[in-house]
């Protein structure tokens, strides 16, 4: 019994003794401790504020993102109305051209402005959109000859010329 009051009181000293350093260590350093503690609420208060104002600009970026392809939707639309009104004024000016060929010439112009909105490749979309645009500017040359021509045309002549040359080149 001796030997295990021996272990016993030689564990309570140890324990004792590490007690009373941990605590003289503590006391010693209290200050630092201090402001350790206060440097790190200081750190998890800044650490917030940045985060807040993250969400804040995350949040305000996908509103600029949303408001900014909703316009993009709006301007894909007018252009899809404008080549549907232009079908309509060309069945309706080339009163003898066969619907098929009206439908395939809106077929192309709407590609061609698919092709021009969506391109990932900025000199892709820049060149789709110059394609569009001398389509369009084709088909409205076509349109305003009628009014200029005595001799009336059953087709729109350099319109289908631009989309022929587009498929062969």
């Amino acid at each position: 019994m001796a030997i295990s009051e021996n272990i016993g009181k030689f564990i309570s000293r140890i324990f004792y003794t590490v007690k009373a350093e941990s605590a003289e260590w503590q006391k010693a350093n209290l200050p630092e401790l201090d402001k350790l503690k206060h440097d790190r609420a200081l750190a998890n208060l800044e650490l917030k504020q940045s985060l807040d104002k993250m969400e804040i600009r995350f949040k305000e970026e996908c509103n600029r993102i949303r408001l900014e392809e909703e316009r993009q939707t709006m301007q894909f639309k007018e252009f899809l109305d404008s080549i549907d009104e232009m079908k309509t004024n060309m069945l309706s000016y080339y009163t003898t051209m066969p619907k098929p060929i009206a439908l395939m010439i809106h077929h192309h112009a709407g590609e061609l402005l698919k092709e021009a909105w969506f391109s990932q490749d900025t000199r892709a979309r820049l060149r789709n959109q110059t394609r569009f645009s001398d389509l369009m500017l084709t088909i409205t040359e076509d349109l305003a000859e009628l009014g200029n021509d005595s001799t009336a045309r059953a087709l729109p002549e350099k319109t289908l010329a631009f989309i022929q040359n587009r498929i062969e080149g």
